[in-house]
């Protein structure tokens, strides 16, 4: 029964956007672009939902009373009309792509947490943004959102690594251990873990493109796929050891991007411990890193 649902959803996320490029959009134009659509809903979802996977955009215009206009756009192009607003759909400066070091800390970053022995600058994320939307309110101020799929991950120091430990007869612990494993000498020890992230920013830029912006904004997260994995003296690939390691799915962070044109800095500290019930430890994962868009 999962896999039938699996496959719908699959066939779904394929079927909208090839819908959308097969179907005709009704277009007007001036010289702020795109303006004016007058499509049916199933065609305005699909071209929606396209628009936000490649990352376009667009302006509606809209009256005095915040209602969309249907003037021809040669009566658009007159600047005295001063009645007329354009709002701009699109994903701003939302990256498609960002690479960052990740750190383990107490409540007041960028501390790192006393009892989660993380190696050294030994932990990275990276995420790309499967779909992105934006509304900009004014040329200088919008709110921006995307879906991202992440991959975490953070080396433990001195030749530990997590596993589980028997608490009672039916319960099981997460647990730092050193010990070799079916003779093997552990190297060292690492988790990792995927997520899909929702941030909601509210973006300050120029009125260009290209220049300067800061963004700021709360980010939901599910977590999945959590793992404990080791690597073993004399041997080059590291070896998943244990499946589910008390990850905690869901997390409430806050995010931070600045930077100007494609490139930016990105940062986000996790206001949720990394694991359940603060088991093994109470720590809160914080992330700073380079992004971009293409």
């Amino acid at each position: 029964m999962k896999k039938s649902y699996l496959f719908a959803l699959v066939t779904a996320l394929f079927a909208v956007p090839a819908f959308a490029q097969t179907t005709e959009r009704v277009y007007e134009y001036d010289e702020y672009g795109k303006v004016g659509r007058s499509e049916g809903w199933a065609r305005r979802f699909a071209h929606n939902f396209y628009d936000g996977l490649v990352g376009a955009e667009y302006y509606e215009v809209v009256d005095e009373n915040g209602n969309k206009t249907q003037n021809k756009s040669d009566d658009r192009k007159n600047k005295k009309n001063s009645s007329k607003t354009y709002r701009y759909y699109g994903p701003g400066h939302t990256p498609d792509f960002y690479f960052g070091l990740n750190m383990l800390c107490t409540d007041q970053p960028p501390t790192l947490t006393p009892g989660f022995p993380q190696k050294t600058g030994k932990g990275f994320e990276l995420g790309f943004a499967v779909g992105q939307w934006g509304y900009h309110m004014t040329k200088n101020i919008g709110i921006n959102t995307a879906l991202y799929l992440t991959r975490s991950r953070y080396w433990i120091n001195n030749g530990q690594y997590l596993t589980t430990a028997r608490n009672t007869s039916s319960d099981k612990k997460i647990v730092f251990s050193d010990d070799d494993i079916d003779g093997r000498i552990v190297k060292q020890g690492y988790l990792r873990y995927w997520s899909l992230r929702v941030p909601l920013c509210l973006e300050i830029s120029s009125a260009s493109s290209r220049g300067p912006f800061i963004a700021v904004g709360p980010e939901l997260e599910f977590r999945f796929a959590d793992v404990s994995k080791v690597d073993f003296v004399n041997q080059k690939k590291g070896e998943k050891y244990i499946n589910g390691i008390n990850v905690n799915p869901l997390g409430v962070n806050a995010v931070a991007r600045i930077g100007i044109n494609d490139f930016g800095i990105i940062a986000r500290y996790s206001f949720t411990s990394l694991f359940l019930n603060d088991d093994p430890v109470q720590t809160y994962p914080f992330m700073i890193g380079l992004s971009t868009t293409f």
